[in-house]
């Protein structure tokens, strides 16, 4: 059987393009590019939000 292979990711854009591209609020805080993000790691991703269904910006595991 053959092991599952994680993969990493990065993150160009700035807080400030991303949030005009996907049309976010400003929020507290900078969202600075990261490279080379491994698996098990805090991020920064955009999600709907449960209760209004906008997209916002969260930390997920």
């Amino acid at each position: 059987m053959g092991g599952i292979m994680c993969g990493r990711f990065a993150l160009y854009s700035d807080f400030p393009s991303l949030a005009a591209s996907l049309k976010l609020p400003l929020a507290e805080g900078e969202l600075t590019p990261r490279y080379n993000v491994a698996p098990g790691t805090w991020i920064s991703a955009v999600r709907r939000n449960d209760e209004s269904g906008e997209l916002c910006l969260d930390a997920l595991w």
